[in-house]
């Protein structure tokens, strides 16, 4: 079987690797969630923390370039230090699946520096035969729309139910999906 892995919030506690940024930038979670919105979303681009904290900067908020680029290094070492914000039994589970002959896939949205950092900061990586970093939808991935040839059952397992459906429409059939509990998991309007 194969098995396609989300990273954020499926296998990384994305939300408090956030609050651990946020108490860094000095910034309420009410204010990252605007800030969000109004630089990246309405932009239609993926997070940047250089862009993030230059806005900071520029509004006041960050005193000057020598605090901009502390707060960088500072964020930069919570990348470094990712696999403190794997879930629990993460890589034993993920170990115990390879071992019995799963063919693991992780495909990750966002800005492609910052999942790499992720990724290869991460102990868990060695345990994937392929890794995907898409920008804007993974349901069109090009390595996807491939996958839907092959013969194999696929297990989506992800916490966003609207991207879970996507691909599972891609993938046709014989793909299933296993929706990690999460803030992200019931987002989504059946029809």
């Amino acid at each position: 079987m194969i098995l396609l892995f989300d990273l954020d919030q499926t296998l990384l506690d994305t939300e408090g690797l956030k609050n651990d940024k946020r108490s860094i930038f000095g910034i309420s979670a009410k204010e990252d969630n605007f800030h969000n919105e109004l630089l990246f979303k309405k932009k239609n681009i993926n997070y940047n923390p250089k862009i993030h904290l230059q806005f900071l900067r520029e509004s006041g908020r960050i005193k000057n370039k020598a605090e901009e680029k502390i707060a960088y290094s500072q964020h930069q070492n919570l990348i470094k230090n990712i696999d403190k914000y794997l879930f629990p039994e993460t890589e034993k589970t993920l170990a115990r699946l390879k071992k019995q002959g799963h063919r693991l896939i992780l495909i990750t949205l966002g800005n492609p520096s910052l999942q790499k950092s992720k990724v290869n900061n991460s102990r868990i990586k060695k345990y994937f035969e392929k890794i995907i970093f898409e920008t804007k939808d993974k349901s069109q991935n090009k390595f996807i729309k491939q996958l839907a040839k092959h013969k194999k059952d696929i297990l989506i397992i992800n916490d966003k139910a609207s991207e879970a459906l996507a691909i599972q429409k891609t993938l046709g059939e014989k793909a299933k999906i296993y929706l990690v509990n999460g803030p992200n998991s019931k987002n989504i309007e059946h029809k």
